[in-house]
């Protein structure tokens, strides 16, 4: 069991308190939901009173999710441990209670991947994951998880990572959505972060994989997931994806107050061709 390493931290630690402020998010997030063929999306990582609305408008405009026996939540690798593509096997606590993994689809994953290990070390403190799990069980209650942490966020390790995904996919069967969780800018003038944000979402929505990794490094744009983000784009782009639609942008100092230094976050979901 893989025990939770931010409850009390990135949100509250008692189930009840957790399922109120989970309510709260979903009742703002619901105001930019819309309906969606989407089996993938991205999804901010912050504390809940940042950026849970947000996570939560991508959740409520997935249908994929809604009857999914299984999510991939793709998260980047914040603590540099573990290995560059890292599965976890392990079932996850909550405080809303245990979330299963889906084992089968995890080894089939593994079998078909270049980069992806299992490896729980990369899982232990790692928050970007575990956020998502509370937001998945409020649409899903059943779903299944499988955890993938990822060090190397470059466009290989990605489309590979989203093939093993497919390929395990089509091996067992099940009905699949993917989590790609990302925040975007980092301590900029919500101005610039804004802009900036803008520029990368314009390849993200328009499902152009090459110049979104290209342009990561060129401009070193500070979004902390683009791998988990490339990964859901190869994914959604083999379902028949051709372009992903922004649901909301924000930022960090719309609930915090503070404007000199944000962080953007931004909802954003795949719809099926």
């Amino acid at each position: 069991m893989r025990a939770a390493a931010v409850a009390g931290y990135f949100y509250p630690k008692g189930k009840d308190e957790l399922e109120e402020l989970l309510d709260k998010c979903f009742r703002e997030g619901k105001k930019h939901a819309t309906e969606s063929s989407a089996q993938a999306g991205i999804a901010p990582h912050a504390g809940y009173v940042y950026s849970g609305a947000a996570a939560a408008a991508t959740c409520l405009s997935m249908e994929g999710l809604k009857d999914a026996e299984t999510v991939a939540v793709f998260g980047p690798n914040h603590s540099g441990t573990g290995s560059l593509v890292s599965l976890s096997a392990e079932d996850w606590d909550t405080p809303l209670g245990i979330m299963k993994n889906d084992r089968e689809f995890g080894e089939a994953m593994r079998n078909a991947a270049q980069f992806v290990d299992l490896d729980e070390q990369a899982h232990m403190s790692e928050h970007s994951i575990e956020v998502q799990l509370p937001f998945i069980r409020k649409v899903n209650p059943e779903a299944k998880i499988v955890p993938v942490c990822m060090m190397d966020q470059g466009l290989e390790a990605a489309k590979d990572s989203a093939e093993a995904v497919l390929a395990a996919e089509k091996e067992t069967g099940r009905k699949i959505a993917v989590i790609a969780s990302s925040d975007f800018s980092h301590y900029l003038p919500p101005e610039e972060a804004k802009e900036r944000d803008e520029a990368a979402l314009s390849f993200i929505t328009g499902m152009d994989e090459g110049e979104f990794s290209k342009r990561v490094k060129e401009k070193d744009w500070s979004i902390c997931g683009p791998g988990p983000i490339l990964a859901a784009m190869h994914y959604s782009a083999a379902k028949g994806c051709r372009e992903g639609k922004l649901l909301w942008w924000t930022n960090s100092g719309m609930s915090s107050g503070d404007t000199e230094r944000v962080v953007g976050y931004a909802s954003i979901v795949f719809p099926l061709g």
